[in-house]
């Protein structure tokens, strides 16, 4: 969106910014995420910093979304900051996938105190830490909170269910990686845990580039085919029921919720 068409929010902005190892459902969770925001009535913008997973990235399900250049992390650095001042200065909600890896993020964190920065400039940053029930998931959770690089006060742990292997039980397959220390310090600090509810047919919806609401409905694109039957009543399931229910458990205002929603909450 041009910055001339940008209108500014009558309320502190939000930016949600997904990190954690590749593979971890990042981008499922964004891409989600933003529909579901979308669908509410916020115009949410979407950054998408992946320079290593080109195939399945937010730029993938939304075209209006900008993207790093694929160049060194030098230049997705500044690119970054780029987009995080434009922000500060126009006033809107936006989420961030900054991949996994070594990133342009994470070195922007090492040099400057990014947090501060933001936060100082009345932007509410809130941290999604994506994991799966692998111990190696809690890397970025260690890296970023042991020396204080990065953990908002608005942090929020996100298990991913979908990473859960058929036959075991979600709680079965993420206690030994919930009991774990840097799990704990997070929460000692105010963070929240959230679990990413399953979708069997994920891949089936994502391959054929179709939103949840159009393959809960039976729709295609042009050319293709809609999901099979069953297929569309798990979709229209989670995204009616276990959705809402996911977001539900993360605090109100750390959601880029419409501004109606805004303005009702505070009238209740």
């Amino acid at each position: 969106m041009p910055d001339g068409q940008i209108k500014p929010l009558d309320r502190m902005p939000i930016l949600w910014i997904a990190m954690g190892r590749q593979r971890v459902g990042k981008t499922a969770l964004l891409n989600t995420a933003v529909q579901y925001f979308r669908a509410g009535g916020n115009p949410i913008r979407v950054w998408n910093a992946d320079q290593q997973n080109r195939s399945h990235t937010l730029s993938v399900f939304f075209p209006d979304a900008e993207e790093v250049p694929n160049a060194g992390l030098e230049d997705g650095k500044t690119w970054i900051e780029e987009r995080i001042e434009d922000l500060i200065r126009h006033r809107y909600d936006a989420v961030l996938d900054v991949g996994g890896g070594a990133t342009g993020f994470s070195r922007l964190v090492q040099e400057v105190p990014l947090l501060e920065a933001i936060e100082g400039s009345a932007v509410r940053v809130v941290g999604l830490f994506c994991i799966g029930p692998e111990t190696a998931d809690l890397d970025y959770l260690e890296q970023f909170a042991e020396v204080d690089m990065f953990m908002p006060a608005a942090t929020v742990i996100v298990a991913n269910g979908g990473l859960v292997l058929s036959g075991r039980s979600i709680g079965g397959a993420f206690k030994p990686i919930l009991e774990h220390s840097a799990i704990r310090a997070a929460m000692a600090k105010g963070g929240r845990l959230a679990m990413f509810p399953a979708l069997s047919c994920m891949s089936q919806v994502t391959d054929r580039g179709l939103t949840f609401a159009e393959a809960a409905k039976g729709q295609a694109k042009p050319g293709g085919e809609p999901l099979a039957l069953f297929d569309r009543a798990r979709v229209n399931r989670w995204w009616t029921r276990d959705v809402p229910e996911f977001f539900a458990n993360i605090p109100r205002e750390w959601l880029p919720v419409a501004a109606a929603d805004v303005r009702e909450s505070e009238a209740g």
